[in-house]
């Protein structure tokens, strides 16, 4: 979910000269759509209720878009009714919108001497779905509030009842990391690719397995606990070596939303083949199994002359890769 910073006019025209897209967690509204009637009440509840229901997200009133190119083209001058107030929208939404949604802050922002622009900004929801008030349940589809379907409103109410669990790598703590070559040695000296799971539901995780997996033209010169090397497997490609860990409460601690605790964390040592120095790509998978819930995503480390770039889910590189 983006988290712009926004907190004045000059902010809303960065957003105008940088010309940010609307996207499935940005939306542009122009401020005359933020009226006290009952139609731009139950859009207001719409757009709100589907951001929630979906990855969360801002919903910015204040700035025209495009509506072919979905890019802003102007900050307007803002809503006018001094009736519509930060405490005014959440009364509204509240009393509108059920359950009430969690992690909602609005912002009101001068936009000209007798005009505000408003920032509504949404966390997705662990407690919905959120109806709105004519009784339907939205997500955001291709940049617009639309009406679910029965998988998806189950789909969500099952958040709040299994784990929800992210597997985070990281390189020595960071995402660059430069390998350490000595002249003469075929394999750089050993550095660690760390290993995180965390919880973004409220349901605990009392058992889960978590499988990284890691190019085989890296080497593993030693094991470190809790993962353990288990077997390889084909990808297209590469073939990737799979290191294992389990989670089992009790003894382990449960995997949960309010905090990490120590033993969720684990390390894989790992060397880069001198041959590979000086432009390589190695891929990396993660993948996370609890009961009612499993999770798989592809990752990548680039080396350039010793450098090592950890490439996250999601990157375009991983996409077309």
């Amino acid at each position: 979910m983006p988290d712009f910073t926004i907190a004045d006019r000059a902010d809303f025209q960065k957003m105008v000269d940088a010309q940010v897209e609307e996207t499935l967690t940005i939306e542009y509204k122009a401020s005359p759509a933020l009226t006290r009637d009952s139609k731009n009440v139950l859009e207001l509840c719409k757009d709100v209720s589907a951001m929630a229901n979906s990855a969360g997200g801002q919903i910015i009133y204040g700035i025209e878009e495009d509506k072919k190119t979905h890019k802003p083209t102007a900050v307007d001058d803002g809503v006018t009714d001094e009736k519509i107030t930060r405490e005014w929208m959440h009364q509204i939404l509240g009393s509108n919108v059920h359950p009430r949604m969690d992690g909602l802050t609005v912002q009101r922002i001068p936009l000209s001497a007798t005009g505000f622009g408003f920032v509504i900004t949404v966390e997705p929801t662990q407690t919905g779905p959120h109806q709105a008030p004519d009784k339907k349940y939205y997500k955001r589809y291709e940049l617009e509030a639309v009406a679910m379907d029965d998988y998806q409103i189950k789909d969500i109410m099952r958040r709040s009842s299994t784990p929800d669990l992210h597997v985070g790598l990281d390189l020595a703590g960071k995402d660059i990391l430069i390998a350490d070559f000595t002249a003469g040695i075929n394999l750089s000296k050993s550095f660690l690719l760390g290993c995180i799971i965390t919880n973004e539901s409220p349901a605990p995780a009392y058992h889960a397995i978590i499988d990284v997996l890691v190019d085989v033209a890296l080497t593993n010169p030693f094991q470190v606990n809790p993962f353990k090397k288990s077997t390889t497997v084909d990808r297209p490609n590469t073939k990737l070596t799979v290191f294992r860990r389990t989670i089992s409460s009790p003894p382990d601690v449960p995997i949960f939303q309010e905090a990490i605790h120590e033993s969720h964390f684990g390390q894989i040592a790992l060397q880069v083949p001198e041959s590979s120095r000086v432009s390589s790509i190695f891929y990396l998978e993660t993948n996370v199994q609890s009961p009612g819930f499993s999770k798989r995503e592809e990752w990548a480390i680039m080396c350039n002359n010793g450098r090592l770039s950890l490439i996250h889910p999601g990157h375009p590189f991983i996409r077309k890769a």
